[in-house]
């Protein structure tokens, strides 16, 4: 039985555009640091971008956005696993769950702390890409101060507001 492609062709391209768009869009705004496309060979995926952003209390916040067969995952390292307070910082974001739209607290591999969100492949355009990555970079901006605090309080402080 021949293999199902993990991402049909018109998703691929409504994807695909929708990211140079973006790109195009955000570009001299200071903001968009930067995207950069990967395909994928290992067959979990078609393909990758990474698009970097500016962030307010994080230098840049990256957020990486990957094709699958039917969906585009957008995910965000938060922080690394914990130090200390590991406990006290999940249930934190998972309190914070409850009240986000279309985006997810996420424990990765190695215990990292991730910010996600699943959105069908063919509703994906210039319009979505800025409702997630404005939620994502948004969300993470507020809450890294305070999970930096907790989970490594001997080596982050606060940025002095300015």
């Amino acid at each position: 039985m021949p293999e199902a492609p993990l991402a049909a062709d018109a998703d691929r391209e409504t994807v695909t555009t929708a990211v140079g768009a973006f790109e195009l869009a955000w570009e001299g705004s200071g903001d968009l640091l930067g995207v950069e496309h990967r395909a994928v060979t290992d067959r979990t995926a078609t393909d990758r971008w990474v698009l970097r952003f500016k962030g307010t209390e994080k230098d840049v916040i990256a957020i990486w956005l990957t094709l699958g067969q039917r969906t585009l995952v957008a995910e965000a390292e938060v922080m690394p696993a914990p130090d200390e307070s590991a406990v006290e910082i999940y249930a934190l974001m998972l309190a914070r769950n409850a009240s986000l739209l279309g985006t997810a607290y996420a424990i990765g591999p190695e215990q990292g702390l991730y910010l996600v969100a699943r959105v069908p492949a063919a509703s994906v355009d210039v319009e979505e890409l800025d409702r997630l990555c404005g939620a994502i970079v948004g969300e993470l901006d507020e809450v890294y101060p305070t999970v930096m605090s907790l989970g490594f309080p001997a080596h982050y402080r606060r940025r002095p507001r300015r």
